[in-house]
């Protein structure tokens, strides 16, 4: 049977979807949510939230939709240098701005996904299959490969793989075993429009939340059709508040005024929205195996939103379905769980400065990682803050087009 099922409508599934097209007569996206292929998904958690691909990940998205960057340029999504666009102020204070080849583009997540899904609506190989609410799978009798994933009002559908892209809040998560690390984060978002934003000394600005002495952080971002996206962030015990004048004092509360001195001209259009308790979790021990099931994304690991490294490892994971189905016929799950420990680790090692993080299933090894992850890169981010080469090489990591072991001399002493 030349077809394949992925599950979930996100970033991840729809480039699932996209690559499995190249290598099955029909793929069927079965998605919980009821629109055309054309149209932005009702369910995406957090969708009105800020959503950064990394330099790694605008690649990858290229990779995968030849043209796309043009195509979201053209609907008004925002060039970004990552250095001499982005006043971002760390933990040792504001990095140094020189242009550099880090360059992305910003918009909303409704734009992103609209374009994806206009181009999947061209691609006579892929059938959208509207409000499939996934709830089981039917199994051959050796239960080592699935033949059809069954919905909750009893309709299923037979294939020969099956990609789980479901997301953080997928129906298969619920009976993992998970690894939770939850620094009780917390977000406000709110639109905006800025007077004469051109004049700005920035195109994005971003004061990071630095445990355990600052658990409060913010950003500003741009977005297509001359709007920004105001953010400001919490760990802990602190919680951004969801009205206006108490959004405001949060920004005016930041350890930088960058932030609060845009918001004070800027005019809020729409409501401020909230999301609270984004907990990192990962995938330990899956509720289903089968040698014809792959699970990538949130669904396998979701991540602490404000490192911004979601979608981009939801597309190196894209990238990794297609080059195992292109050289080796068949997909194997090992590949999908190393992709994401780097992001995992990296991100938890943060979490887990924040006073009160609580900690589930997660190896004494784990820990430890976690805990020298995060003092070496005090080690980095310190020479990155005063040094525009390390800093330069400390952007090309964060934004994975280098790997973490491109760090490393800078995170040793040095030698006089």
């Amino acid at each position: 049977m030349s077809r394949a099922v992925v599950i979930g409508g996100g970033i991840a599934g729809l480039s699932a979807a996209h690559v499995l097209s190249q290598h099955f007569e029909r793929v069927l996206l079965v998605d919980r949510d009821g629109q055309d292929v054309a149209h932005e998904r009702e369910g995406v958690p957090q969708v009105d939230h800020l959503h950064v691909l990394m330099r790694r990940g605008w690649l990858a998205f290229n990779e995968l939709f030849p043209g796309i960057g043009e195509a979201l340029i053209r609907a008004g999504a925002v060039e970004v240098d990552w250095g001499a666009n982005c006043y971002w102020v760390g933990r040792f204070g504001a990095f140094p701005r020189p242009p550099s080849d880090i360059t992305s583009r910003l918009c909303s997540r409704r734009l992103l996904e609209k374009t994806v899904r206009a181009r999947l609506a061209g691609n006579p190989r892929i059938e959208l299959i509207e409000r499939f609410e996934a709830g089981t799978f039917r199994w051959d009798s050796s239960r080592r490969r699935i033949l059809a994933v069954k919905a909750s009002d009893g309709r299923e559908v037979e294939a020969s793989l099956f990609v789980d892209a479901s997301g953080r809040n997928g129906p298969f998560r619920s009976r993992a075993v998970l690894e939770k690390v939850d620094a009780r984060a917390s977000y406000a978002t709110c639109v905006v429009r800025i007077p004469h934003a051109e004049r700005l000394p920035f195109r994005q600005a971003y004061v990071q939340v630095c445990a355990p002495h600052h658990l409060r952080g913010g950003g500003i971002n741009p977005i297509e059709d001359g709007f920004h996206l105001a953010m400001m962030v919490g760990a802990g015990h602190e919680m951004p508040p969801g009205d206006r004048e108490g959004f405001l004092e949060y920004a005016r509360s930041l350890r930088d005024p960058c932030v609060a001195q845009v918001l004070s001209q800027a005019e809020f259009v729409g409501p401020i929205r909230c999301f609270r308790r984004m907990a990192g979790t990962r995938v330990l021990r899956p509720a289903f195996q089968a040698d014809n099931l792959v699970t990538m994304g949130d669904a396998l690991c979701a991540l602490n939103p404000v490192y911004g490294q979601g979608m981009t490892v939801s597309l190196l994971s894209a990238l990794e379905l297609g080059r195992q189905m292109a050289q080796e016929g068949k997909t194997s799950q090992k590949r999908f769980d190393e992709l994401v420990m780097g992001p995992w680790l990296t991100a938890a090692g943060e979490d887990l400065r924040v006073p009160g993080c609580t900690l589930e299933n997660v190896s004494a090894m784990e820990r430890l990682t976690m805990r020298l992850n995060s003092l070496l890169g005090d080690r980095v981010m310190f020479r990155a803050t005063f040094d525009p080469d390390a800093h330069q090489r400390t952007m090309r990591v964060l934004h994975m087009v280098d790997p973490p072991s491109a760090l490393i001399p800078l995170a040793l002493p040095r030698v006089v």
